[in-house]
């Protein structure tokens, strides 16, 4: 696993976490922005669903379309600061932008060929 990681088999008991005020468990948020490089312009716009496998590993793939990314992990220098974007209620042809969190993880990914195990390079 990827530094800072660590693999289980089976969660914890209900508690043994930590709660609120009101009772509730305080889920842990992380977040991680996917950087996929030079892809084809229509490539991320034209998928509809996508397939991200090993999250937790240090080598995670991502599938769009029938296009396969490799990944590695990379810790940031600095943070990047990520927003929302909606639509304004009162006029729909203003965008309403809102910051949402921070972020010092991200996933450069490279497109790779997927082969079975000992067949030769097309």
């Amino acid at each position: 696993l990827a530094p800072g990681f660590r693999q289980v088999d089976a969660f914890d008991s209900d508690e043994d976490y930590e709660r609120d005020e009101q009772g509730d468990i305080i889920e842990e948020v992380s977040y991680v922005t996917l950087d996929l490089g030079a892809v084809e312009p229509s490539l991320v716009p034209s998928s509809s669903t996508y397939r991200l496998i090993g999250l937790d590993t240090p080598s995670p793939f991502l599938q769009l379309s029938g296009t396969i990314f490799q990944g590695t992990h990379q810790s940031l220098l600095g943070t990047e600061l990520l927003f929302t974007e909606d639509k304004d209620l009162h006029d729909q042809t203003k965008r309403k932008i809102s910051h949402l969190a921070t972020t010092s993880q991200r996933i450069r990914f490279k497109q790779v060929e997927i082969r079975p195990k000992g067949a030769p390079p097309e």
